[in-house]
Formats: C-alpha cells, structure tokens, sequence
C-alpha cells in the first residue's frame, strides 16, 4: 500500500512539473534522518519530500522520532506530508 501511495504522490509532483526520483535507502544500524538526508544528496536532490508521523510526546521522549531528527538537523530544504 505504501508504495502506491508514494508512487501516486510522485505522480502528482511529476505533474506539477517537478522532476522526481524516489530513492530507498536502507540505514543499517544508522540514524535513519542521517540516512535519509545523506541518500538525498547523493542523489544531489534540491527538495526532500518526507511524510511525517508523530508519535505521543512521551515516546518521543524515550525513542526519539525520525520526523523531529529532519527538522533539527535540516541539510536540504523538506517537506513533510502527513
């Protein structure tokens, strides 16, 4: 389902007149924002296009949130979708 729903969000974009590669990465081991934000500029990407969830504030707290790691350590211009 996920892949569907990001192959349709590309789409979208595409139509917009951007041009658009979807890359995965895996972080093996990794912070996953690192991971993320790394994959994006070896791919010399100018925009990241991220969705963001949240999680409750405590398990935030305790496990920290991908989301949040973008949004303070910003390499590239992001934008979240939720």
């Amino acid at each position: 389902m996920r892949g569907d729903l990001r192959d349709r969000f590309a789409a979208l974009v595409r139509d917009a007149g951007l041009a658009v590669e979807i890359v995965n990465a895996q972080s093996q081991g990794a912070p996953v924002a690192g991971t993320i934000q790394s994959a994006a500029a070896e791919a010399r990407a100018d925009l990241l296009i991220a969705g963001g969830f949240g999680h409750s504030r405590l398990r935030e707290l305790i496990l920290g949130g991908v989301t949040r790691s973008l949004l303070n350590g910003l390499e590239l211009p992001v934008l979240l979708c939720h």
